[in-house]
């Protein structure tokens, strides 16, 4: 539906204007600022350290099996990519962010390694599994020993094979596959949805992410 609004400049004249009634959006040029005042505004952080305190809770009522793992998402869960992407203007140009990714320079996110650091300590093993290529294994693995995940079971990265398959389905069966390996999967930590749904899950730790969506 469109308002029509009549603008009287004479008796004679009449100049009609048209404008839109999409009123409940914004120009794209707040919505990044709003983003912009959220991460660097503290609110992510107070977000943050929230569910890495309530996750800490439930994480110390578990019985920890000899086998007992918490799996974590790579990008935007442990690491951060966010003065990437804004320097992108929240853009994605794939070839810049292959450079970016074999870099390995994304910096650690602090809370998430505090529950990390409180998972190691009751002797609960960590696997990371990411969405990211076979070909940025190397750099994925630089990346996360350099950000201090020194000590972990295993990372798991996508073959040529499912680099199409959608994140949950994907994510789905490496949980299948650890579980079928002894595996005992108490836990997993992501900024994504797809991260947390399907079998196999355990306690669900979901981050706040505002800068893109995997489904």
């Amino acid at each position: 539906m469109k308002k029509l609004t009549l603008l009287f400049y004479s008796t004679v004249s009449i100049c009609i204007v048209f404008t839109g009634c999409a009123a409940s959006l914004k120009n794209l040029y707040e919505y990044k600022n709003e983003i912009k005042k959220y991460y660097e505004g503290g609110q992510y952080d107070r977000d943050l350290k929230k569910i890495i305190n309530d996750a800490i809770d439930e994480f110390k009522n578990v019985a920890v099996t000899k086998n007992a793992v918490v799996i974590f998402d790579v990008d935007d869960t442990v690491i951060s990519n966010y003065d990437f992407i804004k320097s992108m203007d929240f853009g994605n140009v794939s070839s810049m962010w292959h450079s970016y990714l074999n870099k390995a320079e994304a910096p650690v996110i602090p809370e998430v390694k505090r529950l990390y650091d409180f998972l190691l300590s009751r002797r609960i093993k960590i696997v990371f599994l990411t969405g990211r290529l076979n070909r940025f294994y190397e750099s994925t693995f630089k990346n996360l020993i350099n950000s201090g995940y020194t000590n972990f079971d295993t990372l798991i990265t996508r073959t040529k094979d499912q680099a199409g398959i959608p994140a949950q389905n994907y994510k789905s069966v490496e949980r299948l596959v650890l579980s079928d390996l002894g595996y005992n999967i108490i836990g997993c930590v992501g900024d994504q949805d797809s991260d947390l749904e399907g079998d196999n899950t355990g306690i669900k730790v979901k981050l706040p992410d505002y800068l893109y969506l995997v489904e």
